[in-house]
């Protein structure tokens, strides 16, 4: 049995560890920890320093390459699209920035900007493809749309694509009867907007994406696929489609959605180019860039995010 002697070394033994404790603690071991803790401070603030200067050497030289590439955009683009004419397709929640850069650059490049089609959220709204692809069905003859060339979901970009596209830069020419009439249609069908009212058909088209959400994630996979369908039919339907979308605000290494949406898509990589860095001069640069490698025959995925495949064409290809 335990006496009461065990217990009495026992509280003794647990208060002479706290003694030494506290001596301890008091002495040689409160020096050691309070030094390694002031290391430990002085080398957290050293750091948040270094980071510091990293981050204003990092804005100062994206603010220079900007500055630059502003600069020589007009010199490198300039003559890469003469005597072309461009459409424009612009989606809901587009930066209006983009849009903007997007068309002076066009117009540098020495392109004619033929025609600007502003699409409604209808155009890939799931609870309206039952009304779309009646009213595609309806004004397809006008464009005369070969029976049987796109499926339900793909007619009405393939009657968009139609009227607004040629196969040839005509840029004195107006739209024929059956393509107005059809531009109308979808317009009085709230799928889109467009203008001028004498709108020139283009032989190639830029598509400015926005952002993408729907009510779920199948909805919004929905919604892109829609887009991404509507880029293929862009490009079937001239000499080319680029499509570029501003970059996450939060990481220029992530593409826009759209972009993405059409990077993954291994059909439309075939024929539709990308840039995903539109919202500064070296994108639009390369917009023009890309644009003129689509009319040589030739496409590619620029940019700086992550799934680019190179920076901007081949100067071979320009």
């Amino acid at each position: 049995m335990i006496d009461f002697r065990y217990h009495l070394v026992s509280i003794v033994s647990i208060f002479l560890a706290l003694a030494v404790g506290i001596v301890l603690g008091a002495g040689p071991l409160k020096e050691d920890l309070g030094n390694t803790l002031t290391r430990e401070l002085t080398q957290l603030r050293q750091d948040k320093t270094g980071l510091r200067a990293d981050l204003t050497a990092a804005q100062k030289g994206i603010g220079a390459r900007d500055t630059w590439a502003e600069a020589v955009a007009p010199t490198v683009v300039s003559g890469t699209l003469t005597g072309k004419t461009v459409a424009v397709v612009v989606a809901p929640g587009a930066d209006g920035g983009v849009v903007k850069d997007t068309v002076a650059t066009l117009a540098a490049a020495g392109a004619k900007v033929g025609s600007t089609t502003t699409l409604s959220d209808a155009w890939v709204d799931p609870a309206r493809r039952t009304f779309r692809d009646n009213l595609a069905n309806q004004l397809s003859a006008l464009v005369k749309v070969p029976g049987g060339a796109s499926s339900p979901d793909s007619l009405p970009g393939a009657v968009l694509s139609r009227a607004i596209l040629s196969d040839s830069d005509r840029a004195t020419s107006r739209l024929e009867p059956g393509a107005s009439q059809a531009l109308d249609g979808l317009r009085t069908g709230d799928l889109l907007d467009i203008s001028p009212d004498q709108i020139t058909p283009a032989s190639s088209v830029v598509m400015v994406g926005g952002p993408v959400k729907g009510t779920t994630p199948e909805d919004t996979a929905s919604r892109l696929a829609g887009y991404v369908q509507l880029a293929r039919a862009l490009d079937s339907g001239g000499a080319g489609a680029v499509v570029v979308t501003a970059a996450d605000s939060s990481d220029p290494a992530v593409a826009g959605q759209l972009v993405t949406a059409v990077r993954k898509d291994g059909d439309a990589t075939k024929g539709v180019s990308t840039v995903d860095d539109p919202g500064v001069p070296m994108g639009q640069a390369t917009l023009a860039q890309a644009l003129a490698e689509q009319y040589a025959g030739g496409v590619g995925q620029y940019g700086v995010a992550a799934d680019a495949k190179a920076v901007l064409p081949e100067p071979a290809t320009r």
